[in-house]
């Protein structure tokens, strides 16, 4: 009796082992955080490189609106400075870009460097406050993004080169840092040549 019990739970623990009915649920259950973790941290990674390459656009294209301005531009958020900033937070949507700190806050720092023969290069205006948001300022960095690495106003003369210098910071609070309570501070710098070589003039409240 005892050797057809033992023989029994032998038969059926070899069945058992062999069982392989709900390992895929098993494997699946396991595997599945790991892959929804994966894509999204993927999709947080794509949406913080769009923002970057926004960042990018709208620099480019306040840097390009100020060179077009020969015939001079006002400072302050009522000015022409503050119109470019509104038109380049048309390029950020969907992102929000109209608080003053924190997430979301676009800020832009604009700055006319012209290479003068007696002096050198030298900073002409800088305008920092015509977002909402404010910028950082430049001061003679503007000097060190136009002349270095490569120098884009060679030429010293009355008036001499000059280069329009534009920088965009963007405070981006992506799913995982709204996670970690933290934002991520975009950067990006774009230069440009007036159209006519010539310095462009800003009113105040361009210092």
């Amino acid at each position: 009796m005892r050797a057809l019990f033992m023989k029994a739970i032998r038969a059926h623990g070899v069945r058992f082992a062999r069982d392989t009915r709900g390992t895929a649920a098993l494997e699946f259950a396991i595997v599945l955080p790991l892959i929804c973790a994966i894509v999204f941290i993927t999709y947080d990674l794509v949406q913080m490189v769009r923002a970057g390459m926004q960042v990018s656009t709208a620099a480019t294209s306040i840097a390009d609106m100020v060179a077009q301005q020969s015939g001079g531009l006002t400072g302050g958020s009522t000015g022409s400075i503050g119109d470019f900033c509104r038109a380049a937070q048309w390029t950020m949507l969907p992102l929000p870009t109209g608080t003053t700190s924190g997430a979301g806050a676009f800020a832009v720092s604009v700055a006319s460097v012209t290479n003068y023969s007696g002096t050198g290069p030298q900073v002409d205006w800088e305008s920092d406050r015509s977002c909402k948001a404010a910028g950082q300022r430049l001061g003679a960095t503007a000097i060190s993004l136009a002349t270095g690495p490569i120098n884009l106003i060679p030429n010293a003369g009355k008036p001499g080169d000059s280069i329009i210098v534009v920088r965009v910071t963007y405070s981006y609070r992506s799913a995982i840092q709204y996670l970690l309570q933290g934002n991520q501070l975009l950067t990006k710098t774009a230069l440009a040549r007036p159209r006519g070589n010539q310095p462009i003039a800003c009113a105040a409240p361009c210092s």
